[in-house]
């Protein structure tokens, strides 16, 4: 990404845009698993929606708030010196990840060599790794716990915990090496985020996820090409903060996506007698379902007839405030269901999201001149709202759909060697 940021900044040719974009994106898109499955390792289940409303309010100023220190740098150095920025930063943060960034592939020296199990019976694995349940251990039955060493393996001779060596801390090279080896066919890693298809909880938070995304490109893309013209006639810096509306409303709906939705589910656990289930992130969406569809309506009407500056910004506001609540929760609910396979649920959710995102650009100029600004947002309020909405069947069908999807989701923990989806 800082290669191609310093690209940017010289290029002369149209091609030069598509190219450059299309490794900004290719390159970009590595973060999206990252993020999440930091968030699945580091929070508990009352922590992450609220881990996940602040990732979400960092991608959203890169979204809105970068747009709008890009347009008042542009109108007073150009705006090659917006890419000139991005290149220095990204820079600096690729120096930081060669020299701190630590090799993050855990390999466990219990699962190394899965030759026997608990009780010294040997594991049958098939050509992709995959442990042979009829072989592997009872699914209650932990291979190291107390329970096997009291029980089913007392007066065999197994070395005790103290007498083994500690493991030494690596050195400051072996944890920064490129490449670790495992017996690991990478094969399957490319398969299974399509595997993960077949479970109704991803495919509903890919799909709000690109309806989100969706809209929001759309926003960004007429904000320019409408306040730029008349009756507005924005220089370049007041484009860009107009941007400002959607980042507070953003803000505003990861807070009650995050925090609130934390504090929802602790108590109605408690209520259901200290049973949490995911779905009951889903009981305060339809409030932001809503705001997100009346916020592209009135951001759509109040551009499109010339009304004061603070209407469209306050429809951002109420659509950023929707969005970003039905994407923190929809997001945490993937990670609460399927923690063990949270990357290869995100890297589906990742493809499925772009695939909207990328058609919009190309159509907003057709569409504006075929529909006009409010025909255009006022429908896509209504399709936005009506997605979103989609939340309501989840709530009442979900847990029945979950339980009856554990069997497949257990089999490809089997495959990864999670034994009894631990």
């Amino acid at each position: 990404m800082a290669g191609v940021s310093w690209w940017s900044s010289r290029m002369t040719t149209a091609t030069e845009i598509y190219l450059t974009n299309f490794l900004f994106g290719l390159a970009g898109s590595l973060n999206e698993t990252i993020s999440e499955i930091t968030i699945a390792d580091l929070f508990f289940t009352h922590q992450r929606g609220t881990a996940n409303g602040l990732y979400i309010v960092a991608v959203v100023f890169g979204n809105f708030v970068c747009p709008t220190i890009a347009g008042v740098q542009a109108a007073a150095l150009g705006w090659r010196w917006t890419y000139y920025t991005v290149g220095i930063c990204l820079t600096v943060l690729f120096l930081l990840f060669c020299l701190f960034y630590e090799e993050t592939k855990y390999v466990p020296i219990s699962n190394a060599e899965p030759t026997d199990d608990a009780l010294g019976r040997p594991i049958e694995t098939d050509d992709d790794g995959a442990i042979n349940p009829s072989t592997s251990p009872a699914k209650n039955v932990q291979p190291h716990s107390k329970q096997v060493f009291a029980h089913d393996i007392q007066g065999q001779d197994q070395p005790s915990l103290e007498s083994q060596p500690p493991i030494g801390r690596k050195s400051y090279m072996e944890r920064l090496r490129l490449i670790t080896n495992t017996d690991e066919p990478l094969r399957r890693n490319y398969i299974t985020p399509f595997k993960m298809a077949r479970f109704p909880h991803v495919l509903f938070t890919a799909v709000q996820v690109a309806n989100a995304l969706a809209f929001i490109v759309l926003l960004t893309s007429t904000n320019s090409m409408v306040f730029s013209a008349a009756p507005y006639n924005f220089d370049t810096a007041g484009v860009g903060l107009m941007l400002m509306g959607p980042f507070v409303g953003n803000i505003l709906g990861s807070l009650y996506g995050g925090v609130l939705g934390d504090w929802v589910v602790v108590r109605l656990a408690k209520r259901n007698g200290g049973i949490f289930e995911p779905e009951m992130r889903l009981y305060i969406l339809p409030f932001p379902a809503i705001c997100q569809g009346a916020g592209l309506a009135l951001y759509g009407v109040a551009a499109d007839r010339g009304w004061h500056w603070i209407y469209p910004s306050v429809g951002g506001a109420i659509f950023g405030f929707g969005a970003a609540a039905m994407m923190d929760v929809s997001c945490t609910i993937v990670i609460d269901i399927y923690q063990n396979l949270t990357a290869e649920a995100f890297i589906l959710i990742t493809f499925i999201r772009n695939i909207p995102a990328i058609g919009v650009p190309f159509g907003v100029v057709s569409w504006i001149e075929s529909a006009g600004l409010t025909k255009l947002y006022v429908i896509g309020g209504c399709v936005s709202s009506a997605v979103c909405l989609l939340c309501i069947p989840l709530t009442y069908w979900g847990p029945r759909i979950r339980k009856a999807s554990w069997g497949p989701y257990e089999s490809i923990l089997q495959q990864h060697g999670f034994v009894g989806g631990q």
